[in-house]
């Protein structure tokens, strides 16, 4: 499955730079996933909100550019492949069980993959993963509601947000990375 992907970068001037030698990878030491090029899944307006959040609260103005990504080439698709969210459920249990995980503040997903990685069972290209924001409330949709309480049961989240980190570019990242935003004649 190849899916429009979309990057939020500081603004520096550099448009040409950027779309010639973009994607780049993220240099935060906090980042969700791990070491790579980190993509929104789809939806430009994820990737506007994220420079509005993290680059004009700072002073700092943000371009986003845009590029096809081969999530079929070594995706471990946190978010739509069921198989892998069992299996990365499993690794949490036995590296909890083994003492690798101490307590909740090491059970933080770019950890678990840190392991996996060490351990030489993570060799994937890229990781899709979905966040549970601060809006997830306003994304649920119920299945029934409780007869003898009224109370809603069951749900699903719509419109998640799904990010892409993009671990090794070759046969996944596709070209041309263009800047789409914001809007040039």
């Amino acid at each position: 499955m190849t899916v429009e992907a979309y990057q939020t970068l500081e603004d520096r001037d550099n448009l040409d730079e950027i779309e010639m030698d973009g994607p780049f990878p993220c240099t935060r030491k906090d980042a969700w996933l791990g070491y790579g090029c980190y993509f929104w899944d789809s939806r430009l307006d994820w990737a506007i909100d994220w420079g509005v959040k993290s680059y004009n609260i700072k002073g700092k103005d943000f371009v986003v550019g845009k590029c096809q990504v081969d999530l079929s080439n070594e995706c471990y698709d946190l978010f739509g492949n069921v198989n892998h969210i069992v299996d990365f459920t499993n690794t949490i249990k036995v590296f909890r069980a083994s003492g690798k995980i101490k307590n909740k503040s090491e059970e933080l997903v770019p950890n678990i993959i840190q392991y996996m990685k060490e351990k030489g069972i993570f060799q994937f290209k890229s990781i899709r993963a979905a966040d549970m924001g601060k809006d997830s409330e306003d994304n649920k949709v119920y299945f029934r509601v409780d007869n003898r309480t009224g109370a809603l049961k069951e749900y699903m989240l719509l419109n998640q947000r799904v990010q892409i980190c993009v671990i090794d570019k070759k046969d996944v990242i596709l070209r041309p990375f263009n800047v789409v935003y914001p809007y040039r004649d």
